[in-house]
């Protein structure tokens, strides 16, 4: 659950509670868009979860994953000039709950895309499950999206993050990333444009995508990287869940046409259409507060 600042009262910070975290949102975003959507996640029986249990019903996403005793995890979101910072409280929570298991089990013969990113990566037990589990995916054909949505203020082990991201790189067909995340991830690198070279040396990904804000994206075409500008908002709310719409409208657009089998081969200008498609979504997404993406109506 996102605590996001909305006020001050008698010198103290107010916050609103609203449903979030990064494939959370995904899979909401997703669901607004009129795809077939299932969270896999456990979600927990306290009154947050039933909250966040209900958003996703609301949005047309089925819950897959289990209700489990423990609590939500809460992420304390400051604002400023339009620009969220996090805390993060997840130990012990109902998300971390995994069990490879239970989570192959959803592996069912309708799953085209499973989608994995951000604090699920971090550290802990989880962390080395769900890596897990993106190997028992493509093991059934299944296409693996990843985006790693970096929270370096959660991650006590860089390295040992770093590493995993780097290997779970190598293996996924579908990969965005900021420009933040790509130069954290890839430290060494004196710039973006040597820090790119180091992505393109490592990844097998067939789409590869990197986004810069305001700046617009960049995505990967035969060895070169191509320029898409950002779609223009409207009236600046915040940019909470913007990238997490960006993503899930990726996947919308090439379930809805039909590229999931043809990542490979797939042409320039569709790539561009792909990348405004996932601009417009996000952007109307910034026009709202928290991470409240379109429906479909609202990107026809």
């Amino acid at each position: 659950m996102d605590m996001i600042q909305v006020d001050n009262q008698n010198e103290n910070a107010l916050f609103e509670a609203v449903p979030g975290g990064s494939p959370y949102n995904l899979a909401m975003a997703a669901g607004r868009q009129g795809v077939q959507v299932g969270y896999v996640t456990p979600i927990s029986e306290d009154s947050n979860g039933d909250q966040l249990a209900a958003n996703l019903l609301s949005s047309n996403v089925r819950l897959l994953g289990p209700r489990v005793s423990a609590p939500t995890s809460l992420a304390m979101v400051n604002i400023e000039d339009g620009i969220p910072s996090y805390a993060f409280y997840r130990e012990g929570t109902a998300e971390r709950l995994v069990t490879l298991d239970k989570l192959i089990q959803n592996l069912t013969g309708e799953v085209a895309i499973f989608h994995i990113g951000s604090l699920a990566l971090t550290s802990g037990s989880d962390a080395s499950i769900w890596e897990e589990f993106v190997g028992e995916a493509m093991d059934k054909g299944v296409k693996v999206s990843l985006d790693p949505n970096v929270r370096p203020s959660l991650i006590a082990e860089p390295d040992l993050y770093r590493q995993r991201i780097k290997r779970l790189m190598t293996k996924v067909d579908i990969l965005k990333l900021s420009d933040e995340d790509l130069l954290w991830l890839f430290n060494d690198s004196v710039d973006e444009n040597s820090a790119l070279s180091e992505l393109i040396a490592i990844v097998n990904a067939d789409i590869v995508i990197l986004t810069q804000g305001s700046k617009g994206s960049l995505i990967w075409h035969y060895d070169n990287w191509y320029e898409a500008p950002a779609y223009p908002v409207g009236k600046l709310s915040d940019t909470v869940g913007a990238g997490d719409t960006f993503m899930a409208s990726v996947l919308v657009w090439l379930t809805k046409n039909e590229n999931l089998k043809r990542l490979s081969v797939i042409e320039l200008k569709a790539k561009k259409d792909l990348l405004y498609y996932a601009a417009k979504a996000a952007s109307l997404n910034c026009e709202k507060q928290g991470c409240n993406p379109p429906w479909e109506n609202e990107l026809l």
